[in-house]
């Protein structure tokens, strides 16, 4: 069975680094965009099963992502917006923006681990 894979779209690359190692620890393939416009193109290019999107980042910021995304991507993969305290912008819940799910910081690992494999339709990891 192929691993399922993860983009993370995160412009903190030490909260990149240990979610990437966290994920990888669980089985999930996990590629790595500091910021959306790399995301943008890395999800252009390559299958993704699920996106981690931080909304506050330089050049492409999450909220753009997630409206591009839909343009650049014929079946886009679900969004988990990861957030300290972004549920609106512009008038618009993140739900109403096709997110998933909502992620606060700071992360909890398991918590994390549970709502991924919730959207991916999976049983959560028995560890820990």
């Amino acid at each position: 069975m192929t691993a399922k894979a993860i983009l993370i779209v995160d412009d903190d690359e030490l909260r990149c680094e240990l979610l990437a190692e966290l994920l990888e620890d669980e089985g999930y393939d996990v590629r790595i965009a500091n910021d959306g416009e790399a995301g943008l193109a890395d999800i252009s290019s390559k299958r993704a099963d699920l996106v981690l999107l931080d909304i506050i980042m330089p050049r492409i910021d999450g909220v753009r992502f997630l409206q591009a995304l839909t343009q650049k991507v014929d079946s886009p993969p679900p969004v988990i917006v990861i957030s300290g305290s972004v549920d609106s912008i512009g008038g618009k819940t993140l739900e109403e923006m096709g997110v998933a799910r909502t992620v606060r910081k700071p992360v909890d690992p398991v918590d994390l681990i549970d709502q991924i494999a919730s959207v991916l339709g999976e049983s959560p990891g028995t560890d820990g």
